[in-house]
């Protein structure tokens, strides 16, 4: 009985542990969203503001909070920019100007900012049977779309955006496939060249270019838009349709032990493609 009692008293102290953390997480967020939105909600171009966090706690190294500014129209430049965010202790951006980094306090805090006909370009081509660009184009932004939370619209753009993209043609999700499947085979041949030439460099690329084709061919099968890179792994692994041993099969791929030899893993990328492209 004592033992029990101490496993209850343990579980009952890590689900507070967990709770008292996640309220914390929510109180920090809260508060940054209270923050940038006092300065982006006095912006006449800013149609939209969407925010993810990424990351368990504030102290995971992967923890960030970021937001989607979508916005129709010019917006201050960097200079100003970092002038209004008066309680950042620290401020960077990219060199188009297009992503801004701040700390706010210890908060590492990311802007990133979309034009509107930018996104109503991508959206329409998708919406319209899986164009070329679409076809081709990582679909990560569409997911930040989605699931990020919104915390300020103007009108019903985002609303309305959100709803096209949960209805896309099966066109779409057909020419991103027969894209994938091309692109997979394309670069199956160069790890192939690579593994028995021991070109050490083009093995490498030619492994991370296949991974990459292989994780957007399964997410186009599943009809599911791409998560970010830090949760692709266990995304990609909950997919309900996978190719045959896929996460076995996939653990050596990743494997860095040089017991497996390049050719081999060339060889276990073969049987992923072929069982790959007999999904759709």
């Amino acid at each position: 009985m004592l033992a029990g009692s101490r496993n209850t008293d343990t579980i009952i102290g890590i689900f507070r542990s967990l709770c008292y953390s996640r309220s914390i997480m929510d109180a920090i967020l809260r508060t940054t969203n209270e923050q940038i939105l006092g300065v982006l909600q006095g912006w006449d171009s800013l149609e939209a503001l969407s925010v993810l966090r990424f990351g368990t706690d504030r102290y995971d190294p992967s923890f960030f909070i970021s937001y989607d500014v979508y916005h129709r129209g010019p917006i201050p430049e960097p200079g100003e920019r970092e002038q209004l965010f008066t309680f950042a202790v620290s401020f960077e951006s990219t060199r188009d100007g297009e992503k801004d980094r701040i700390m706010v306090e210890d908060i590492p805090v990311r802007l990133e900012y979309k034009p509107v006909d930018q996104v109503d370009r991508l959206v329409l081509a998708a919406s319209d049977g899986g164009a070329a660009e679409a076809s081709v184009t990582s679909t990560y932004g569409f997911f930040r779309l989605l699931q990020a939370t919104a915390i300020l619209e103007r009108g019903d753009w985002l609303r309305s955006t959100r709803k096209t993209l949960q209805y896309l043609p099966d066109a779409f999700w057909a020419a991103r496939i027969a894209a994938y499947q091309a692109r997979m085979d394309h670069v199956l041949a160069d790890l192939t060249s690579a593994a028995y030439a021991g070109e050490a460099l083009f093995y490498q690329l030619s492994l991370a270019a296949f991974l990459e084709a292989l994780s957007s061919l399964l997410f186009a099968v599943n009809r599911e838009f791409e998560p970010p890179g830090r949760t692709l792994q266990e995304s990609l692994l909950a997919l309900p349709v996978l190719p045959e041993e896929f996460e076995t099969r996939l653990a050596y791929l990743l494997r860095s032990d040089v017991a497996i030899s390049d050719t081999r893993r060339r060889e276990i990328a073969r049987l992923i493609t072929l069982s790959a492209l007999r999904l759709s």
